[in-house]
């Protein structure tokens, strides 16, 4: 079954309201994992430097007669790449300005994912007066994320990363817009030492990312598994009990073990509405899809000539919108699948049975989601406890 196999629609469909923008098809880094550079997809190659005018202008009336069609109000919009800081601050300026003007009635937040090495005053005067909201990517001190975040001449990122964390820190309006450090798993990175250097780094939100990979492409392993090293790292953040200090990885998990509906892609049974709009305007599903195999994200359809609402009924997308329905039969038997979700679906992926598999971090998942399940119990008051497990 191939990506752009058309499904009947047996439900409906959630609307589309987050929309990841390569803005950019370049970085002026070379990391070892990216997903969009380095995996099993090279399409970028095909890919124009930076999304033109035109382009930009047709995903706007897309995404406007998507939104009026189903009655959304409010999308958002997060600037990706390659490194979006790479267009530029006037035609970024531009740009942000072009999609407020060409989506008229529909109101438009926006976000950027960096990878830090290029933020200065300039460029946060320029996002606090935008009212766009960074996160910047570090993967731990400096000897660990010099290993695999390093420019295209071999050198680490680290100086630069956490001299533009400390430039937003210390700017005026740098707490606007600063929203998270995110932070690709390393298991041969000591829980302990990860989270000390958060504390370090005094930033209120972190976000967790498994590394990509598949049945197909299978994880690089350490001495400890993943499910592990997550386990560890939230007894040191929830013993910590500082609700000033957030990671969005676990208190998803939290919410959903206390029946509250999370909207996520990488974890979660719920229906996600994220589709990726590339640099030359194709319009594709979640781009670490592109850690399968080359070409798995073109569906045939582009903004100059497509509606986002062509994509239901492909079967990709249609399996990434159905959440929990679309699990395979060991998933759906899991007790834990409405905490899980299956994991992250591009985690799934198999030659030989696509994405019909538990992820390839089943295990991990399962021991991470009993484990923060069983620390909430214990912290509950006897009686509470006896009731919730009655």
């Amino acid at each position: 079954m191939t990506a752009s196999t058309q499904l009947p629609q047996e439900e409906k469909s959630v609307p589309f309201t987050t929309y990841v923008v390569k803005v950019v098809s370049r970085c002026n880094l070379n990391c070892e994992y990216c997903y969009m550079y380095n995996l099993a997809d090279r399409s970028y190659r095909d890919q124009p430097g930076v999304m033109l005018p035109d382009t930009t202008r047709a995903m706007c009336l897309r995404i406007a007669s998507h939104a009026r069609r189903h009655g959304v109000p409010w999308v958002h919009i997060i600037l990706h790449g390659g490194e979006p800081l790479m267009m530029g601050r006037a035609r970024l300026a531009e740009w942000v300005g072009l999609v407020r003007t060409s989506l008229g009635e529909i109101l438009a937040s926006f976000s950027i994912q960096s990878n830090g090495t290029l933020i200065d005053d300039e460029w946060i005067d320029l996002l606090a007066e935008l009212q766009v909201r960074i996160g910047i990517s570090v993967d731990g001190p400096k000897v660990y994320h010099d290993m695999y975040r390093v420019d295209h001449k071999g050198r680490g990122s680290f100086d630069n990363v956490i001299s533009a964390i400390r430039t937003l820190q210390m700017h005026p309006r740098g707490s606007e817009i600063f929203s998270c450090v995110m932070s690709v798993v390393n298991p041969d990175i000591p829980p302990k030492m990860l989270f000390e250097f958060w504390q370090f780094l005094d930033v209120p939100g972190f976000d967790l990312s498994l590394p990509h990979a598949n049945h197909l492409h299978p994880p690089r392993r350490s001495r400890m598994s993943y499910g592990e090293w997550l386990r560890a790292f939230f007894d040191l953040w929830f013993d910590q009990n500082r609700p000033d200090r957030s990671v969005r990885y676990f208190e998803n998990i939290l919410r959903m073990l206390f029946g509250y509906p999370v909207s996520t892609d990488n974890i979660g049974g719920k229906p996600v509405g994220v589709v990726v709009v590339e640099t030359d305007g194709g319009i594709e599903p979640t781009d670490a899809f592109k850690c399968c195999e080359e070409g798995v994200t073109k569906l045939g359809l582009n903004v100059h000539t497509a509606e986002f609402d062509d994509l239901y009924g492909i079967a990709l997308v249609e399996t990434l919108q159905r959440g929990t329905p679309g699990l395979c039969a060991s998933c759906q038997a899991c007790e834990l699948n409405e905490v899980c979700g299956g994991g992250y679906m591009p985690h799934r992926y198999s030659r030989e049975r696509g994405f019909d598999n538990p992820s390839i971090y089943c295990d991990d998942l399962q021991m991470l989601i009993r484990h923060i399940r069983g620390r909430v119990l214990d912290s509950l008051p006897p009686q509470m406890r006896e009731a919730v497990l009655a």
